[in-house]
């Protein structure tokens, strides 16, 4: 998929244990990885996608500290693909870029909402939402989808300016004072975040006045 003769290999397929210098995975097609890597995302956001069903919360709270820290970690190795992404943006093709975002915040948003969803289950509360009219209701345990939707609506609505929830008359399915659920919505929101100021600042690298110098329009890699 690169747009060169010789395509960049990735830093992550990198190896010095073979003499190719490429490791067994990087070798293979660029279209097959990421089939491998859409069958992983999609099937992580299905095992919340799709599951309705609510769990009472016990009437005491479980130690989640010792377990919170996998939706954390998991979160953080997201945000630090996206970072490396963009780090390598002008080095592979658009389609690969676009296939490398998309996978990661799919797998993002499917991961987190289901170690939420799990944690219901040790104490922590996650309200489901009703709004009719202007009122907005949260009573009860949210559902895995329900927790799905309400970090996809904590990502939309990044941007304040589009307002994007608001337009599309969206309804917040579910809301929590939870430090993990908190930390968790932080994490989704960084993610959206980082990637749109990165696509902005790859963007006037490569269209603003630094962009249009020769000492910055070097040699491709």
């Amino acid at each position: 998929m690169g747009d060169s003769p010789q395509p960049y290999v990735s830093k992550l397929h990198r190896t010095s244990l073979r003499r190719s210098g490429v490791s067994r995975w990087g070798e293979l097609r660029t279209w097959i990885r990421h089939v491998v890597y859409w069958a992983i995302a999609i099937g992580t956001i299905a095992i919340t996608a799709f599951d309705r069903t609510t769990t009472a919360v016990p009437s005491h709270s479980g130690d989640v500290a010792s377990f919170a820290w996998i939706a954390i970690v998991g979160g953080g190795l997201a945000v630090a693909g996206l970072v490396f992404t963009l780090w390598e943006w002008e080095k592979i093709s658009t389609a690969r870029n676009i296939s490398r975002s998309l996978v990661l915040f799919t797998f993002l948003l499917g991961y987190v909402a289901a170690v939420l969803s799990f944690t219901g289950e040790w104490g922590v509360h996650i309200e489901a939402c009703r709004t009719v009219g202007e009122l907005e209701t949260c009573q009860g345990q949210a559902s895995a989808q329900q927790v799905l939707g309400m970090l996809t609506w904590h990502a939309a609505n990044v941007v304040s300016a589009l307002d994007i929830p608001h337009s599309l008359e969206w309804a917040r399915p579910a809301r929590s004072t939870a430090a993990v659920a908190g930390a968790s919505i932080l994490i989704v929101r960084l993610w959206v975040a980082i990637g749109i100021l990165g696509v902005l600042k790859r963007l006037w690298d490569k269209r603003g006045p630094s962009g249009s110098s020769p000492e910055a329009s070097g040699p491709a890699a």
